[in-house]
C-alpha cells in the first residue's frame, strides 16, 4: 500500500479530536471522523496525545502520570494470527512488567488487519482507538470500538480491511477485563 508522506499524523489527530480522545458517555457511540489528511508513515507520538501505530510494526510503550503513552521502542515483525496458521512464527515477546505494547498487521490471503494488545500492568487496561482504513481508493480515518486487555494478558482486533496504521490514547484503568468502548 503506497501511502503519502504525511498523512496518519493528521489522521490521528481528526480521529483523536473527533472522539477518541474526548469523554464519550457510555451509551453514546464514538463520532465518525473527519477525512485524512495526512500520514507520516511512522510509529509515533502524535498530537491529542495519542500512540500512533503503523501496519508492521509494534510500539512498546509506558502511561505516564495521566494515563498519556510515552513510546518506548518500536519493533519491526509480524503476527501470526494475522496469517495462515504456520506460515508466520510470532514475533513478538510480552514487553514486560509495567509496560504496554501495541502491534499492527494483516495479510491478503486471511483478508484482514489484526491488532494485537500486550498488557504488562496490574490491572485491565481500556482505551480509545481509531484506524486509518484503505477504502475505495483512500485513506479514511474511522473511529473503532476496542475491549479491554486483561492484566497481564493480551487481547486482539480484527478488521475486514487494510489498516495503514492505528492511534490509540485515553488509556484507563478498566473495571473488568471484558469491558468496551
Amino acid at each position: 500500500m503506497q501511502i503519502g508522506r504525511g498523512a496518519l499524523r493528521l489522521a490521528a489527530a481528526a480521529i483523536l479530536s473527533v472522539g477518541c480522545v474526548a469523554a464519550a458517555r457510555a451509551d453514546e457511540p464514538p463520532a465518525e471522523p473527519a477525512a485524512a489528511g495526512g500520514f507520516s508513515g511512522k510509529t509515533e507520538i502524535v498530537p491529542g496525545p495519542a500512540l500512533q501505530v503503523v501496519f508492521g510494526e509494534r510500539a512498546v510503550f509506558h502511561l505516564d502520570d495521566k494515563g498519556e503513552p510515552v513510546l518506548d521502542s518500536v519493533e519491526k515483525g509480524q503476527l501470526a494470527m494475522a496469517h495462515p496458521a504456520g506460515e508466520v512464527k510470532e514475533t513478538f515477546e510480552a514487553p514486560g512488567a509495567g509496560k504496554l505494547a501495541i502491534a499492527l498487521d494483516g495479510s491478503p490471503q486471511k483478508k484482514a488487519s489484526y491488532l494485537k494488545i500486550w498488557n504488562g500492568l496490574d490491572h485491565a487496561v481500556l482505551y480509545r482507538a481509531g484506524v486509518l482504513a484503505y477504502a475505495a481508493g483512500a485513506l479514511k480515518p474511522i473511529s473503532v470500538k476496542v475491549c479491554a486487555a486483561p492484566a497481564g494478558g493480551t487481547n486482539s482486533q480484527t478488521w475486514p480491511a487494510p489498516i495503514a496504521a492505528v492511534a490509540v490514547a485515553s488509556f484507563t484503568a478498566s473495571p473488568s477485563d471484558t469491558a468496551c468502548k
